[in-house]
C-alpha cells in the first residue's frame, strides 16, 4: 500500500512539473550550439571557445597581423629592387666613364709645328740731330787745346755775325775771347787734341773757305 502511494505521489509530482503535457525532446539548433546548449532546467549555458572555433578577437588579430607581414615584405621588396636597379644602372654607366677618360689619355695630342719666334728688328734709333751752335772759350784749360781758326775781329758782334752764318751752314763754331795781349775775337770751327789733327782738318776744310785757315794753341 505504501509502494502504491509512493508511486502515485511520484507521478503526480511527475505531472505538477510537467503541468500534465506530454513529455517534450528539444534538440538545440545551431547556432545555440555555438551560444551555448539549453539545460532540460532551462538555464542556458556558454559556449566555451574551442580550437576548431576561435573567438573574433583573435581572428581579428590575426588578419592585422597578415596584412602588417604583408605590406612589410611589400616595402623590403620594393627598396631591395631600388637599390639592386640603382646599384646595376651606376655599374653599367661607370664603365663608359673609364673608357672616356681612358680615350682622352690614349690619344696623343697632335703633333705642332714648333714656332720658331721671329727675329725682332731691333730698330736703331736715329741719332738726336743737334743743331750747330757757338762755343765761347774765355779761359785756358790744364793741356793746351788747338782750333782752326777761320777769322780774327776786333769787335765780338762781327764775329758773331759770321758765327751764326757758319751755324746755319751746319758747322760748330767756337769763340776765343781776347787774353793776355791779343785783342782780337777768334772764330774757329774745330779743336783738336794736338797739332796733327788740326793741320789735317785745316787741309780737308780749306776749300770751302775763302780766308786762310790756320791752327791756333790755345
Amino acid at each position: 500500500m505504501s509502494d502504491k502511494n509512493s508511486k502515485d505521489h511520484n507521478s503526480q509530482s511527475d505531472n505538477d512539473e510537467d503541468f500534465g503535457l506530454p513529455p517534450v525532446n528539444v534538440t538545440p539548433l545551431e547556432g545555440a550550439k555555438a551560444a551555448g546548449s539549453i539545460s532540460s532546467s532551462g538555464k542556458k549555458k556558454s559556449a566555451k571557445p574551442s580550437k576548431n572555433n576561435p573567438p573574433a578577437e583573435e581572428e581579428k588579430k590575426d588578419n592585422t597581423v597578415g596584412i602588417f607581414l604583408i605590406i612589410l615584405l611589400l616595402i623590403l621588396g620594393l627598396g631591395f629592387g631600388l637599390y639592386y636597379f640603382g646599384l646595376f644602372d651606376t655599374l653599367d654607366q661607370q664603365p663608359s666613364k673609364n673608357t672616356a677618360s681612358t680615350d682622352q689619355v690614349e690619344k696623343p695630342a697632335p703633333a705642332t709645328k714648333e714656332e720658331v719666334p721671329e727675329a725682332v728688328v731691333e730698330e736703331s734709333e736715329p741719332a738726336e740731330e743737334t743743331t750747330p751752335q757757338l762755343i765761347e772759350i774765355d779761359a785756358r784749360e790744364a793741356s793746351p787745346r788747338y782750333f782752326l781758326v777761320v777769322g780774327s775781329f776786333i769787335d765780338d758782334d762781327l764775329a758773331r755775325d759770321y758765327s751764326d752764318k757758319l751755324n746755319k751752314a751746319g758747322e760748330n763754331t767756337f769763340l776765343i775771347h781776347p787774353y793776355g795781349k791779343i785783342h782780337y775775337y777768334r772764330l774757329a770751327i774745330g779743336q783738336f787734341e794736338n797739332v796733327d789733327l788740326a793741320l789735317e782738318a785745316r787741309e780737308s776744310f780749306q776749300d770751302n773757305f775763302e780766308e786762310n785757315l790756320w791752327v791756333l794753341k790755345y
